[in-house]
C-alpha cells in the first residue's frame, strides 16, 4: 500500500565512519549544541560553555583542537528510504557528539564530503579541500584509502597534522 510518505525525497548529507579514532578508548568525546545545520564527519572547535557538559561548536580555525562530528543516525519510522543514514544530519541548536582528534587518528567520509575530485595519496584541510600537497598550518589529512559500498563510495583518511 502506497502512502504520502512514499513520495518525500530527502536532502543526502554527507555519512562518516570512526574508524580508528584515539578519542574512543583514552580521549575526550564532547557534546556541543550546532550553530548550524551540520554533517557528520564535519570538523569543528569547542566555543562557549552552554550548561551541564555542552558546549557549544565553533568553525574550527588553524591552531585550534580539531573535533570531528560524528552523531550515531537514528530513524524513527523505520520506512528504508526515510532513514538511510544519507539522510541524517545535525540540526542547528541541536547536541551532537563530538570526538576530539589526533595525529594518526583515521575516520570514513562519504565522497559528498570533499571539494574537488577525492583520490589516495591526496590532501584535506578542515573544510575537505583536495589538494595535492599538505597544507602548512591547521589541519591536514591524508586520504589512504577509497573503500567502495554497494551505495557508494568513501575514503578514508588519516590526520597528518592539527
Amino acid at each position: 500500500m502506497a502512502n504520502y510518505f512514499d513520495k518525500i525525497v530527502g536532502v543526502e548529507h554527507v555519512v562518516a565512519e570512526s574508524s580508528r579514532l584515539q578519542a574512543t578508548t583514552a580521549g575526550h568525546i564532547y557534546d556541543l549544541q550546532m550553530i548550524a545545520d551540520t554533517d557528520n564527519g564535519t570538523i569543528v572547535a569547542i566555543g562557549d560553555h552552554v550548561e551541564g557538559q555542552v558546549f557549544k561548536a565553533k568553525t574550527y580555525a588553524a591552531g585550534e583542537k580539531a573535533y570531528l562530528v560524528l552523531t550515531p543516525p537514528l530513524a524513527y519510522n523505520g520506512r528504508r528510504g526515510q532513514s538511510d543514514e544519507k539522510y541524517f544530519y545535525n540540526a542547528e541548536g541541536e547536541i551532537a557528539r563530538a570526538y576530539e582528534l589526533n595525529v594518526n587518528d583515521i575516520y570514513t567520509l562519504s565522497a559528498r564530503a570533499f571539494v574537488g575530485s577525492p583520490a589516495v595519496g591526496k590532501f584535506v584541510n578542515s573544510t575537505y579541500t583536495i589538494a595535492e600537497t599538505a597544507g602548512a598550518t591547521g589541519f591536514v589529512g591524508e586520504i589512504i584509502e577509497e573503500v567502495n559500498y554497494t551505495n557508494g563510495t568513501s575514503y578514508r583518511i588519516i590526520v597528518r597534522k592539527i
